[in-house]
């Protein structure tokens, strides 16, 4: 051990302790991806340049950090009561058997990336990896790792008056046999140690004073063997039995790694620390989202139907009396009741855990038809959408070259012919956006775009089916007279959504009737929007088939019109791709009033 200073500086003492979470988190990280990865590659340079700032601080030639008895030793000095502040790095140290680390000045990035690599080593394979020869093989000549290693039991040397021979008294002189006395009870005598006894037997049987020193030597060389190989046998045993205990270990997380694939670090009061990329997956946020927020309560995945956690109750394991067993949960209670029902737990005869055997949940079979549907979907109307296009194209043509040539049924068949050639193209684009919408390729490019022209243009290109129904169909300017500012919108998806309103407007309204095009400042209630508004005075709509209007495949049960009930659907997910809302207010028999926001563009 180096001569350091009894006392350390306490912003090194600091810098100690902020060094060992750092170096602890950058192991963590290396375990979840790589030594190279961007992401363990910066925390590496943050501990590197901690340990620097500890040598300019501290002055030391050396620094070692050791873990003894659960507690963090920074060159012989004590820089934290407890290992569970650190619990990241003790856990690599335990897992290899690590006594210390020491460091050196001339340490490079890359000596503390290898040292990372070996800490960060799967507990299965720890102890088939010797510390000092992983390092030197990686370069490293600044860094070196010590492993526990039972001490050997220390020579017991006797003091010297032990080996110096008392002077005896003279043997007295022979006396004649006396008559043998009554036995009598006699005191106990004290019961010596093994030094004593070894002492007495050799001082009896043994006058030369060199002599006894020589077989005083020999006797203790045979007991430090016998103690020396009686550590060895309890040591291996030792050893043997914590082997057992990791393996046990492994063998658990490898089934539980085979059924799932991502991982989720927490602390010990079951905060998120790190997230792998299929873990980003599962939870549906960024891990730089719920860094630091409680899994248990700080995700908003878990409000869906789909989505649970659950979490052992003591997150640090105690030292004096058993683990609880409890277990705490959150999220669906029905996916976890389903998930439970779909999972069996494999034990061996001795009841450890050893496997599973599992079948899909009902969700998720749901989940996977569902797919199958959409893709289906996608599929058939990508495959029928050429041939109606050629048919639309042949009868548009027909009905402008014949059509003044036909009269009576034929006129009438073949206006049925080019309506109906209409109404189904009209389908098929909305199932192919739809499927578009489900599977993520439905997106928006919003850019500064005024508003007042996307509505005249909507409304002059549905004018003709109004006036064939005799509907009003017209754009209301601002009642204050101010114009309305830019919005951040992608024109052809707003002018989309505004065409699904306007129709359904102009479908539902009777003839005499009247459809109106608005829109006006969000104002307080909706502040840094524009609020669009189409108002008609049809049928409106009843209050049971308000709650699902919006739902795909849907339609009002009381005026049954043709589609397939996925314009409302689509409308609103391009809305919500433009950050805005949209919502409803109809009566039945009074007509209804669709709105919905749109942000506006900044100055």
């Amino acid at each position: 051990m180096n001569d350091q200073p009894t006392t350390v500086a306490p912003r090194v003492m600091d810098l100690c302790r902020v060094f060992l979470k750092s170096f602890g988190q950058t192991v963590k990280l290396v375990s979840l991806y790589s030594a190279g990865h961007p992401v363990p590659a910066s925390s590496q340079q943050e501990s590197w340049q901690l340990l620097h700032e500890i040598f300019s601080e501290s002055g030391w030639p050396e620094i070692t950090f050791a873990l003894v008895a659960g507690r963090w030793l920074v060159n012989g000095q004590l820089a934290a009561d407890s290992a569970q502040a650190y619990e990241l790095l003790a856990i690599a140290f335990r897992a290899h058997a690590l006594h210390s680390v020491t460091f050196r000045p001339e340490c490079r990035l890359y000596e503390l990336s290898a040292l990372c690599e070996l800490a960060s080593t799967p507990p299965n394979r720890a102890y088939q990896t010797n510390a000092d020869d992983f390092l030197k093989e990686r370069g490293v000549r600044h860094i070196s790792a010590n492993v526990e290693e039972f001490m050997k039991a220390r020579r017991v040397t006797l003091p010297a008056s032990a080996l110096v021979q008392k002077p005896q008294p003279a043997a007295p002189a022979p006396r004649p046999a006396a008559p043998p006395a009554p036995p009598r009870a006699e005191p106990a005598k004290p019961v010596l140690g093994f030094g004593s006894f070894i002492k007495n037997l050799v001082d009896k049987a043994v006058s030369d004073p060199r002599e006894r020193a020589q077989i005083y030597a020999e006797a203790l060389k045979h007991v430090e063997q016998a103690l020396v190989r009686r550590a060895s046998e309890s040591s291996h045993k030792l050893l043997l039995e914590k082997q057992c205990v990791v393996n046990e270990r492994v063998r658990a997380e490898s089934v539980m790694t085979t059924v799932a694939q991502g991982k989720v670090i927490v602390d010990q009061e079951g905060r998120i620390l790190m997230m792998d990329p299929a873990a980003e997956e599962i939870v549906g946020h960024p891990f730089a989202a719920v860094a630091g927020k409680k899994i248990l309560e700080g995700l908003d995945g878990l409000q869906s139907e789909d989505k649970f956690v659950v979490l052992a109750k003591e997150l640090v394991i105690p030292e004096n009396r058993p683990v609880s067993e409890e277990i705490l949960h959150a999220g669906a209670s029905e996916a976890m009741s389903a998930f439970r029902q779909s999972v069996a737990v494999v034990h061996d005869e001795q009841g450890r855990v050893v496997g599973t055997y599992a079948v899909l949940p009902h969700a998720a079979k749901f989940r996977e038809a569902q797919r199958m549907q959409e893709e289906f979907m996608a599929n058939i109307t990508h495959d029928l959408k050429a041939p109606l296009t050629s048919i639309c194209s042949a009868l548009e043509v027909l009905n402008d070259t014949l059509r003044p040539q036909l009269h009576g049924e034929d006129a009438e068949f073949l206006d049925i012919c080019v309506r109906n050639s209409g109404t189904l193209r009209q389908m098929i684009d909305e199932l192919l956006d739809f499927s578009k919408v489900s599977s993520g390729r439905m997106t928006v490019h919003p850019e500064k775009t005024p508003l007042e022209p996307l509505l005249r243009e909507c409304a002059q290109v549905l004018l003709p089916w109004a006036r064939s129904k005799r509907i009003v169909l017209e754009v209301e300017p601002d009642p204050d007279g101010k114009a309305l500012p830019h919005v951040l919108a992608d024109r052809r998806r707003v002018l989309q959504v505004l065409n699904n309103l306007v129709s359904n407007a102009i479908k539902f309204t009777p003839e005499e009737g009247r459809v109106a095009l608005s829109a006006a400042p969000g104002g307080t209630d909706r502040p840094g929007t524009v609020v669009v508004t189409v108002r008609d005075t049809g049928c409106g709509i009843a209050p049971e088939d308000q709650k699902r209007l919006f739902e795909r495949f849907s339609q009002g049960q009381s005026e049954r019109r043709e589609g397939v009930g996925l314009g409302l659907a689509i409308a609103r997910e391009l809305v919500l791709q433009h950050r805005g809302e949209l919502w409803m207010d109809s009566e039945p028999g009074r007509g209804s009033t669709f709105s919905f926001t749109l942000p506006c563009s900044p100055p």
